[in-house]
Protein backbone atom coordinates (compact mmCIF):
# COMPACT_ATOMS: atom_id res chain seq x y z
CA UNK A 1 0.00 0.00 0.00
CA UNK A 2 2.83 2.37 0.91
CA UNK A 3 4.60 1.55 -2.36
CA UNK A 4 1.44 2.39 -4.35
CA UNK A 5 1.17 5.68 -2.45
CA UNK A 6 4.80 6.50 -3.23
CA UNK A 7 4.29 5.64 -6.91
CA UNK A 8 1.18 7.82 -7.12
CA UNK A 9 2.98 10.65 -5.36
CA UNK A 10 5.87 10.33 -7.79
CA UNK A 11 3.56 10.38 -10.80
CA UNK A 12 1.77 13.48 -9.52
CA UNK A 13 5.13 15.19 -9.06
CA UNK A 14 6.06 14.21 -12.61
CA UNK A 15 2.85 15.78 -13.90
CA UNK A 16 3.56 18.95 -11.93
CA UNK A 17 7.11 19.13 -13.28
CA UNK A 18 5.92 18.58 -16.83
CA UNK A 19 7.76 15.30 -17.42
CA UNK A 20 4.70 13.02 -17.65
CA UNK A 21 1.40 13.17 -19.52
CA UNK A 22 0.30 14.39 -22.96
CA UNK A 23 0.54 17.94 -24.28
CA UNK A 24 -1.54 19.06 -27.26
CA UNK A 25 0.20 21.62 -29.43
CA UNK A 26 -1.25 23.15 -32.59
CA UNK A 27 1.14 24.37 -35.29
CA UNK A 28 1.12 25.61 -38.86
CA UNK A 29 2.98 23.79 -41.63
CA UNK A 30 6.18 25.82 -41.41
CA UNK A 31 6.45 25.27 -37.67
CA UNK A 32 5.94 21.53 -38.05
CA UNK A 33 8.47 21.30 -40.87
CA UNK A 34 11.37 23.48 -39.74
CA UNK A 35 10.93 25.07 -36.34
CA UNK A 36 9.67 22.30 -34.05
CA UNK A 37 11.66 19.13 -34.95
CA UNK A 38 15.16 20.30 -33.91
CA UNK A 39 13.82 21.97 -30.77
CA UNK A 40 11.45 19.25 -29.61
CA UNK A 41 13.76 16.29 -30.25
CA UNK A 42 16.34 16.83 -27.45
CA UNK A 43 13.72 18.20 -25.04
CA UNK A 44 11.36 15.27 -25.51
CA UNK A 45 14.20 12.73 -25.41
CA UNK A 46 14.96 13.85 -21.85
CA UNK A 47 11.33 13.23 -20.81
CA UNK A 48 10.51 9.60 -21.69
CA UNK A 49 7.11 9.70 -19.93
CA UNK A 50 5.90 12.83 -21.71
CA UNK A 51 3.94 12.71 -24.97
CA UNK A 52 3.20 15.54 -27.37
CA UNK A 53 0.31 15.41 -29.81
CA UNK A 54 0.97 17.81 -32.68
CA UNK A 55 -1.96 19.00 -34.76
CA UNK A 56 -1.42 20.81 -38.06
CA UNK A 57 -3.79 23.69 -38.76
CA UNK A 58 -3.66 27.07 -40.50
CA UNK A 59 -2.64 29.96 -38.29
CA UNK A 60 -6.17 31.36 -38.50
CA UNK A 61 -7.68 28.07 -37.32
CA UNK A 62 -5.17 27.84 -34.46
CA UNK A 63 -6.00 31.35 -33.27
CA UNK A 64 -9.71 30.53 -33.29
CA UNK A 65 -9.12 27.29 -31.39
CA UNK A 66 -6.94 28.90 -28.72
CA UNK A 67 -9.26 31.90 -28.37
CA UNK A 68 -12.21 29.55 -27.86
CA UNK A 69 -10.36 27.76 -25.06
CA UNK A 70 -10.20 24.48 -27.02
CA UNK A 71 -6.40 24.43 -26.96
CA UNK A 72 -3.82 25.91 -24.62
CA UNK A 73 -1.29 27.05 -27.17
CA UNK A 74 -0.07 26.93 -30.73
CA UNK A 75 2.65 28.10 -33.12
CA UNK A 76 1.36 30.51 -35.76
CA UNK A 77 2.42 33.16 -38.24
CA UNK A 78 2.38 36.75 -37.04
CA UNK A 79 0.43 37.60 -40.21
CA UNK A 80 -2.72 36.37 -38.47
CA UNK A 81 -4.99 38.75 -36.56
CA UNK A 82 -5.25 37.78 -32.89
CA UNK A 83 -5.96 40.86 -30.75
CA UNK A 84 -7.30 38.78 -27.86
CA UNK A 85 -4.24 36.51 -27.64
CA UNK A 86 -0.55 36.78 -26.85
CA UNK A 87 1.68 36.32 -29.91
CA UNK A 88 5.33 35.94 -28.96
CA UNK A 89 7.78 35.84 -31.92
CA UNK A 90 10.32 33.01 -31.76
CA UNK A 91 11.61 32.54 -35.34
CA UNK A 92 11.64 34.03 -38.82
CA UNK A 93 9.35 32.34 -41.33
CA UNK A 94 9.54 34.20 -44.65
CA UNK A 95 7.86 32.62 -47.67
CA UNK A 96 9.75 32.50 -50.97
CA UNK A 97 8.84 31.75 -54.56
CA UNK A 98 10.88 28.93 -56.11
CA UNK A 99 11.28 28.18 -59.82
CA UNK A 100 13.56 26.36 -62.25
CA UNK A 101 16.88 28.11 -62.82
CA UNK A 102 16.05 28.63 -66.52
CA UNK A 103 12.68 30.32 -65.84
CA UNK A 104 12.47 33.83 -67.34
CA UNK A 105 11.34 35.31 -64.01
CA UNK A 106 14.45 33.95 -62.27
CA UNK A 107 16.29 37.11 -63.40
CA UNK A 108 14.13 39.23 -61.08
CA UNK A 109 15.23 39.76 -57.49
CA UNK A 110 11.77 39.86 -55.92
CA UNK A 111 8.21 39.08 -57.02
CA UNK A 112 4.69 39.50 -55.69
CA UNK A 113 2.02 36.81 -55.82
CA UNK A 114 -0.01 39.04 -58.13
CA UNK A 115 2.81 38.96 -60.69
CA UNK A 116 2.85 35.16 -60.91
CA UNK A 117 -0.82 34.29 -60.40
CA UNK A 118 -1.24 33.02 -63.95
CA UNK A 119 1.94 30.92 -63.90
CA UNK A 120 1.63 27.13 -63.46
CA UNK A 121 2.23 26.03 -59.87
CA UNK A 122 3.26 22.96 -57.95
CA UNK A 123 1.39 22.82 -54.67
CA UNK A 124 0.90 20.72 -51.58
CA UNK A 125 -2.03 18.39 -51.01
CA UNK A 126 -5.47 19.88 -50.22
CA UNK A 127 -5.90 20.26 -46.48
CA UNK A 128 -2.25 21.16 -45.92
CA UNK A 129 -2.28 24.21 -43.66
CA UNK A 130 0.24 26.22 -45.68
CA UNK A 131 -1.45 25.38 -48.97
CA UNK A 132 -4.84 26.47 -47.61
CA UNK A 133 -3.20 29.73 -46.51
CA UNK A 134 -1.70 30.33 -49.96
CA UNK A 135 -4.96 29.47 -51.72
CA UNK A 136 -6.77 32.08 -49.60
CA UNK A 137 -4.28 34.80 -50.59
CA UNK A 138 -4.47 33.81 -54.26
CA UNK A 139 -8.26 34.09 -54.24
CA UNK A 140 -7.99 37.45 -52.49
CA UNK A 141 -5.62 38.57 -55.27
CA UNK A 142 -8.26 37.64 -57.82
CA UNK A 143 -7.23 34.28 -59.25
CA UNK A 144 -6.90 30.73 -57.93
CA UNK A 145 -3.44 29.20 -58.29
CA UNK A 146 -3.10 27.09 -61.44
CA UNK A 147 -1.92 23.87 -59.82
CA UNK A 148 -0.41 21.39 -62.30
CA UNK A 149 0.25 18.84 -59.59
CA UNK A 150 0.11 18.63 -55.80
CA UNK A 151 2.77 16.83 -53.76
CA UNK A 152 2.66 15.42 -50.25
CA UNK A 153 6.08 16.71 -49.16
CA UNK A 154 8.15 19.84 -49.61
CA UNK A 155 10.96 17.77 -51.10
CA UNK A 156 8.64 16.36 -53.76
CA UNK A 157 7.41 19.87 -54.54
CA UNK A 158 10.99 21.14 -54.87
CA UNK A 159 11.91 18.31 -57.26
CA UNK A 160 8.96 19.13 -59.50
CA UNK A 161 9.83 22.82 -59.53
CA UNK A 162 13.49 22.13 -60.33
CA UNK A 163 12.40 20.22 -63.45
CA UNK A 164 10.29 23.13 -64.67
CA UNK A 165 6.86 21.66 -63.90
CA UNK A 166 5.76 24.92 -62.24
CA UNK A 167 6.55 27.41 -59.55
CA UNK A 168 6.11 26.84 -55.84
CA UNK A 169 5.88 28.80 -52.60
CA UNK A 170 7.69 27.40 -49.56
CA UNK A 171 9.21 28.63 -46.28
CA UNK A 172 12.70 30.07 -46.72
CA UNK A 173 14.19 27.32 -44.57
CA UNK A 174 12.77 24.65 -46.87
CA UNK A 175 14.15 26.41 -49.93
CA UNK A 176 17.60 26.66 -48.35
CA UNK A 177 17.57 22.97 -47.48
CA UNK A 178 16.80 21.70 -50.98
CA UNK A 179 18.12 24.44 -53.30
CA UNK A 180 21.62 23.10 -53.72
CA UNK A 181 20.43 19.51 -54.09
CA UNK A 182 17.91 20.19 -56.86
CA UNK A 183 19.21 23.37 -58.48
CA UNK A 184 16.17 25.66 -58.44
CA UNK A 185 16.25 29.36 -57.55
CA UNK A 186 14.38 31.12 -54.76
CA UNK A 187 13.10 34.69 -54.81
CA UNK A 188 11.52 36.58 -51.88
CA UNK A 189 7.82 37.32 -52.13
CA UNK A 190 7.28 41.06 -51.76
CA UNK A 191 3.78 40.65 -50.27
CA UNK A 192 3.59 41.82 -46.66
CA UNK A 193 1.86 38.59 -45.58
CA UNK A 194 4.83 36.56 -46.85
CA UNK A 195 7.36 38.42 -44.69
CA UNK A 196 6.43 36.87 -41.38
CA UNK A 197 7.61 35.40 -38.10
CA UNK A 198 6.56 32.30 -36.21
CA UNK A 199 4.94 33.09 -32.87
CA UNK A 200 3.91 31.18 -29.81
CA UNK A 201 0.21 31.79 -29.31
CA UNK A 202 -1.74 31.56 -26.03
CA UNK A 203 -4.38 33.42 -24.01
CA UNK A 204 -2.95 33.92 -20.52
CA UNK A 205 0.40 32.65 -19.29
CA UNK A 206 -0.79 32.05 -15.75
CA UNK A 207 -3.74 29.98 -17.01
CA UNK A 208 -1.44 27.55 -18.85
CA UNK A 209 -0.62 24.24 -17.22
CA UNK A 210 2.91 24.00 -15.80
CA UNK A 211 3.93 21.39 -18.40
CA UNK A 212 2.76 23.69 -21.23
CA UNK A 213 4.57 26.65 -19.67
CA UNK A 214 7.79 24.62 -19.58
CA UNK A 215 7.34 23.54 -23.19
CA UNK A 216 6.71 27.08 -24.41
CA UNK A 217 9.62 28.40 -22.40
CA UNK A 218 11.83 25.83 -24.10
CA UNK A 219 10.51 26.96 -27.49
CA UNK A 220 11.45 30.55 -26.73
CA UNK A 221 8.77 32.05 -24.48
CA UNK A 222 10.20 34.70 -22.18
CA UNK A 223 7.54 34.39 -19.50
CA UNK A 224 8.93 32.96 -16.22
CA UNK A 225 7.57 29.65 -14.93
Amino acid sequence: MLRQHDLLKGELQDFALGVRGTLHLYANTAALTDFLPPRLAPWLAQRPNLHIELKERTSTDIVRTVAAGLAQAGVVSDAVQAPELVLEPVAKDHLVLIMAAAHPLAALSKLSLQEVLHEPFVGLMPGNALQDHLDEHARAAGHALAQRIRMKTFEGLCQMVAHGVGQGIVPQGVASRYKRRYGFVARPLSDAWANRSLCLCYQDWDALSKPMQRLLQHLGATKPC
